[in-house]
């Protein structure tokens, strides 16, 4: 479904049935349609090289002093390096196998 351009989901979707009557437009799959397009953007940036971050956790981070408080982080941690960190210390207790 993913891959069906907005054009042509607009073209499946508009017109009349051999009996007359209007056909069913989903609006709101051509909104989500336009949408996708604005959140994916233009497919020349995938040619830019993607920048690599540094890690934002330390590498001796332990669980407690990062969990162990209601405290926010000083900046922002990607989900997928939150992931990482917490399947390596699931691993390390046993808990992830």
């Amino acid at each position: 479904m993913s891959s069906i351009s907005t054009s042509q989901t607009l073209s499946a979707h508009v017109g009349t049935s051999s009996g007359g009557t209007p056909e069913f437009v989903n609006h709101g799959l051509l909104l989500w349609n336009q949408t996708r397009q604005q959140w994916i953007g233009n497919k020349k940036d995938e040619n830019r090289p993607k920048q690599v971050l540094e890690p934002r956790l330390s590498w001796n981070a332990t669980y407690e002093s990062l969990l162990g408080s209601n405290k926010r982080f000083a900046q922002r941690v990607p989900l997928a390096e939150m992931v990482d960190f917490l399947v390596d210390i699931w691993e390390q207790e046993g808990m992830y196998d």
